[in-house]
């Protein structure tokens, strides 16, 4: 079943912002509760402080006025001028006392009533001061007048006496304002409480739904990555992984099942021009479209997966292999007939289809998988936009399952170091027998049992699927370190190495043969570089340039297989190369086959004629050596001179080799 790609997933976002909010809100309400509780505090005791203030000088202001009552009474009572003295100099300080009390009082701050009473007691204090300044007139009067003195004492003493009143409401006032103040505290820090218990509660609740919300996240995401696990993200339907599973599963339970069930794989036609030319954003559409309509072809219990870039599977169920067929001509109409367009361009597709019916014999996943692939590839062999059921016994399809396996053999002597280097000598041939001038440098390959296999079993798997630059650069670098290892206490011949068609068209592998030689401090003059005629040919322009780019710098040319194609000869002028090695399909029966020997002869004439010298390969008796020292060819290689030997051994040749008489002489 499709199910639409999900959009890019925000979950470890949404779940920083969840826990960073929960966060926030606590260490918020926190903050508001500690600074809160705190304000109300300092706020109770600034009132309590505030209100001990006041009462004090209430209290202090109501003594001082009894006291100075007292003081008057004494000196209008004593006759003792001395005493009255001192009577007056206290009364003076007590006055003082109580005024400072007062001002003190007044600084404090008062509310409405505080006010009022305090104006009050401001008018009887003055009215007391006019009643003090009688009374201390009669008391120092020249002429004493009881009666007078009396009244004087009496006037003060009322007058004290409603000051004394207003002082006892100042102080019961305070006490009230205190009491009322407490109460009001008390309810304010009740009101706190409330709001800060709220306010946890609503952080509380909050948190819950952030937790919930972050929970249903992830929740979805876990959801995802099941699905993703399961399901191809652009384009919703079944992923590899999700399809080898089914498939698997079918295998395995077949013999209790016996369902009829079929396994078609898809590979489309002409993609990666759609790809190219707009981009990988059109080539994603193209996918996503064409999905769509496949599905639209599919039974519910069909099981469809897109199992490579723009290859697709399909498990499919019908009543025979007829159904599964029928089922994979619809497919294959309804591509063909689809049309594809993006920015005003128009696109037709094909699709090559391989089909295998699950037989219940499949032994596992792996050969079933490997038969349908097989089947694929010969039906896009066969002319694309066509339908191939896997047969056990097509010819074209054991051979591709062999070449698959040929890959990953390479592919794994290349990961492991099971590639060999081996050398064949090059025989210089003079009036009187041969000597070993150069060497070709050979490869093989080495399974882990010890087989040998020869370049002819490997090198067309290693150019049909883009292993041959990765095998020239391993071949470039090892016999680069070989010489450098050797180059200081040997005479190293002239080494050839060949190169595939495609290496010396890649403008990075001219920089990197450049790099091998400079960094191991070769001399380019001992590296010369085969190259097929056919290779040169296909790419004359680009096989120029790499060439001329080499031998500037000192090393030398072949092309190898010469004769193969009497096209090249007109191209041979053109090519600046030094050697050139006549094809041994031509040299190896000249003693018996007349029109083998004037090709070779006519090889060898063209080779000198543009400053070439000539190297005939497959020579195998001295009866060839012989009839190509006629023709006058430089060089002869083959079994009959010397078989190829593993590099190693060269060393041990070499002049310069301790206690050995060098069989190696330099090239005339």
């Amino acid at each position: 079943m499709y199910v639409r790609p999900f959009n890019r997933d925000r979950t470890k976002v949404m779940i920083s912002v969840g826990f960073l909010a929960v966060f926030s809100l606590m260490l918020l309400v926190t903050y508001l509760s500690v600074s809160t509780l705190t304000r109300v505090n300092t706020s109770m005791a600034d009132l309590i402080h505030n209100t001990e203030q006041k009462t004090t000088l209430a209290y202090q202001m109501r003594d001082m006025i009894r006291v100075r009552s007292y003081e008057v009474r004494a000196m209008a009572q004593t006759l003792d001028w001395q005493e009255r003295e001192n009577l007056f100099d206290q009364l003076t300080s007590t006055t003082r006392t109580y005024n400072q009390a007062r001002l003190s009082l007044t600084t404090l701050g008062a509310n409405e009533p505080e006010k009022e009473i305090l104006n009050r007691i401001a008018e009887a204090d003055h009215r007391a001061q006019d009643a003090y300044g009688k009374a201390s007139n009669r008391i120092y009067a020249m002429v004493h007048d009881p009666e007078a003195l009396k009244a004087a004492i009496s006037s003060v003493q009322l007058s004290e006496l409603v000051l004394l009143n207003h002082l006892n409401r100042l102080v019961q006032l305070e006490k009230e304002l205190a009491k009322e103040a407490l109460v009001e505290n008390q309810l304010r820090y009740s009101e706190t409480r409330s709001w800060l218990i709220a306010s946890v509660s609503l952080a509380f609740v909050v948190s819950i739904l952030i937790s919930a919300a972050v929970i249903s996240r992830v929740s979805a995401a876990n959801r995802r990555i099941k699905h993703l696990a399961n399901h191809d993200d652009l384009t919703g339907i079944h992923n590899r992984r999700s399809f080898e599973d089914t498939l698997a599963h079918i295998i395995k339970t077949y013999g209790r099942t016996r369902q009829n069930v079929g396994v078609l794989y898809l590979d489309f036609d002409r993609f990666k021009i759609v790809n190219d030319t707009c981009g990988h954003h059109a080539g994603d559409q193209l996918l996503i479209q064409i999905s769509t309509l496949i599905l639209s072809c599919l039974g519910p219990d069909d099981v469809f997966a897109r199992v490579g870039g723009d290859e697709f599977a399909i498990i499919a169920r019908g009543d025979s292999i007829d159904d599964i067929l029928a089922l994979a001509e619809k497919i294959r109409e309804s591509v063909e007939q689809f049309q594809f367009t993006y920015l005003s361009q128009t696109f037709s597709i094909s699709a090559s289809i391989g089909v295998i019916e699950v037989t219940g014999e499949e032994n596992d996943l792996e050969t079933l998988l490997q038969d349908v692939d097989s089947a694929c590839y010969v039906a896009k062999q066969w002319g694309r936009n066509r339908v191939h059921l896997a047969d056990p016994s097509d010819d074209e399809v054991v051979k591709y399952r062999n070449d698959i396996a040929g890959m990953h053999h390479i592919r794994h002597a290349l990961d492991t170091d099971l590639l060999q280097l081996y050398y064949q000598p090059v025989h210089e041939i003079l009036e009187q027998g041969t000597a070993m001038v150069h060497c070709e440098i050979l490869l093989r390959i080495i399974n882990e049992n010890g087989d040998i296999f020869s370049p002819a079993e490997f090198i067309p798997i290693a150019e049909k699927y883009n292993l041959m630059a990765e095998i020239d650069r391993w071949v470039i670098s090892n016999v680069m370190q070989w010489v450098a290892t050797y180059q200081v206490d040997h005479e190293i011949p002239r080494l050839l190495i060949n190169l595939s068609g495609l290496s010396f068209v890649d403008e990075d592998f001219l920089e990197f043969v450049v790099a091998e030689l400079e960094s191991n401090d070769i001399d380019p003059t001992r590296i010369a570089f085969e190259i097929t005629e056919t290779a040169a040919v296909d790419n004359i322009a680009q096989a120029n340039v790499f060439i001329e780019k080499l031998r500037a710098i000192g090393c030398r040319f072949a092309l190898d297989d010469f004769g193969t194609g009497f096209s090249t000869f007109e191209y041979l002028k053109a090519m600046p190369v030094d050697y050139l090695k006549i094809d041994g399909s031509l040299v190896k029966n000249i003693t018996t086959d007349s029109v083998n020997r004037e090709m070779v002869r006519a090889i060898n004439d063209i080779g000198h004629t543009v400053g070439a010298k000539t190297i005939a390969e497959f020579v195998e008796d001295e009866a060839t050596v012989q009839i190509l020292r006629d023709m006058g060819v430089n060089y002869a290689q083959g079994y009959g001179l010397r078989r190829p030997e593993p590099l190693e051994r060269l060393v041990g040749q070499l002049p310069g080799s301790e206690g050995h008489m060098s069989e190696w002489r330099e090239a005339s």
